[in-house]
């Protein structure tokens, strides 16, 4: 007698760290996706079509999601957002103008230093300053919507003053700052208020 049928087969594609909705808090999760088999004698042994989508299953109560819930910032990624945007602002208003200047490059990296990036060095800001301005812009838009409005605006705050640090803002300078400000989902009047003053606070 020959039995046959079929079932659904779940692969992983990967794991991660995850903020899962029903549990509340960082959890661990595999990405899956299931996929129809023709079945003897209860073994999988063709494989046939799939079974909608990818989807997200938490480690913990096995709920399952889109894909759409990694976009969330996990509760580590939150905690160092703030130095991270810091840093991509920096590097953008810096390549903007004096980037050799030795007050402004020593004010940068203590400001990321104590934002929380305790490690953050010369050669760190080099490499932010050296990474494709597109990729950078793309990347603060991204995050900048899990702060709110008042960490966005002391991030360009500091960008501002590092960059009236060797003195008054240039063309180029105000042009990267507008443009940072928008990255950040500022509004134009934040934006000029910010700059203004940190001009006042600057001297400049």
């Amino acid at each position: 007698m020959i039995i046959f049928g079929w079932r659904v087969v779940f692969f992983t594609l990967t794991r991660g760290v995850f903020h899962c909705p029903d549990c509340g808090g960082d959890r661990e999760y595999r990405r899956r996706y299931g996929r129809n088999f023709f079945t003897l004698f209860f073994i999988p042994v063709l494989p046939l079509n799939k079974t909608g989508g990818e989807f997200v299953e938490c480690e913990t109560c096995k709920g399952r999601w889109n894909v759409g819930v990694l976009e969330v910032p996990t509760s580590a990624q939150l905690a160092h957002m703030p130095a991270m945007l810091l840093r991509m602002a920096i590097a953008q208003v810096l390549r903007s103008g004096d980037y050799t200047n030795a007050a402004a490059r020593e004010r940068a990296v203590g400001v990321v230093r104590q934002a929380g990036d305790a490690a953050y060095d010369q050669a760190a800001l080099d490499g932010d300053m050296g990474r494709p301005f597109d990729q950078v812009r793309a990347e603060m838009a991204h995050a900048a919507s899990a702060l709110a409005p008042e960490a966005r605006e002391r991030i360009l705050s500091a960008a501002a003053e590092i960059a009236l640090s060797d003195g008054p803002l240039s063309v180029s300078e105000e042009e990267t700052l507008s443009a940072v400000g928008a990255d950040l989902q500022l509004t134009r009047v934040q934006v000029t208020g910010v700059v203004s003053m940190a001009r006042q606070s600057s001297g400049h």
